[in-house]
């Protein structure tokens, strides 16, 4: 493989292409030179390039991933098992990216709609800010939203192409049903959202504006607004950055205050000021499930979405192997391509 390693000064915050593009432009900014950066390509997809920066970034992002739900030597054989895949992976989003520009897909305003959800999450005032607070985690901002543009215009090339040809049929469900009942059997108990303004180490003279901080929220509640949006901007538990979302609790296992205001309201209520140990908190009952095995209606959903995922996976697989036989792929040795038939192998190499 030719030109392996690239070198190019570039302005990379003032740089609205992203990484991947400065590095496609180099040629054409090279006179605008301040920080020499040099770059070393493992892939090309049609006219666009992969660098191992990227593919550094994609290894740290799963290890992180995974990080989350183990540890130890269960981290490690997982993340050795995933990380076989993480170029494959890149070139297939590649491909996708390169559709959606072949299908004319815009995803411009689903981008600054998701940028102001993150913005949201992490209660910030304004999607400068959110750039500030990326800026300070030691990310590029324009990666950071062209990664996320990349990310969204996958997604509805797969819907488009693929997932609108994915059909579960009412059988399907059915039968899935009857099969698998016991998966469904559940105990008593409620998925509830909440706002906690917490009293923690507060001077008694604070807390009567803290009781209005809440008295505030729950009217807000009250007159229908988003109680996600609410308990984003509102709530000090950890749960805020969730919408709330505190998660689901069988009977018996929350405090007797908390549990009997959660089991006194309908779906969707949301109940009085509750003075707890930590502050004051303010729930929303999202669903009660009652104990035994659910009828279908209440597990359908649940069920078309497993199906449609499990028959999701081996069309997008096809899918996407078609789009390779259709492009120009090339892999530098020494990297692996999972992804690649056996004839698309023996082209990769030098």
């Amino acid at each position: 493989m030719r030109n392996t390693v690239v070198r190019v000064r570039l302005r990379l915050r003032k740089c609205s292409f992203g990484l991947l593009g400065c590095l496609l432009m180099a040629g054409v900014w090279a006179t605008a030179a301040r920080a020499e950066v040099i770059e070393e390509i493992i892939a090309q997809v049609n006219e666009r390039i992969i660098v191992l920066s990227e593919y550094k970034r994609s290894l740290a992002s799963l290890r992180q991933e995974l990080a989350q739900e183990s540890s130890g030597l269960e981290l490690e054989g997982l993340f050795q098992e995933r990380a076989k895949d993480a170029l494959r992976d890149l070139i297939d989003q590649q491909l996708l990216v390169q559709k959606a520009a072949e299908l004319g897909v815009n995803v411009e305003s689903d981008v600054v709609r998701r940028l102001d959800e993150i913005r949201q999450q992490m209660n910030l005032p304004s999607l400068e800010a959110l750039e500030e607070a990326v800026e300070r985690q030691g990310m590029n901002y324009e990666d950071f939203r062209q990664n996320l543009r990349d990310s969204i215009l996958t997604q509805r090339v797969i819907g488009r192409e693929v997932g609108s040809r994915v059909l579960v049929s009412p059988e399907e469900i059915s039968t899935y049903y009857e099969g698998h009942k016991q998966e469904f059997e559940r105990r008593e108990g409620v998925h509830i959202q909440q706002i906690l303004i917490s009293t923690e180490g507060k001077a008694e003279e604070e807390i009567p504006a803290l009781r209005q901080k809440a008295e505030e929220a729950l009217e807000k509640a009250r007159k229908g607004e988003d109680f996600a949006a609410l308990a984003r901007q509102y709530s000090d538990d950890a749960t805020a950055s969730r919408g709330g979302d505190a998660g689901f609790f069988e009977r018996g296992t929350m405090a007797p205050e908390i549990e009997s205001a959660a089991y006194s309201q309908e779906k969707n209520g949301v109940s009085d000021i509750l003075r707890i140990q930590y502050g004051f908190l303010i729930l929303k009952l999202l669903e009660r499930s009652e104990a035994g095995i659910p009828p279908l209606s209440a597990v359908e959903n649940r069920i078309h979405e497993r199906l449609y995922l499990q028959k999701v996976q081996p069309a997008l697989r096809s899918y996407l192997t078609r789009l390779r036989g259709e492009s120009y792929i090339m892999v530098k040795a020494g990297y692996e391509d999972t992804g690649a038939s056996a004839e698309q192998s023996s082209a990769e190499k030098p």
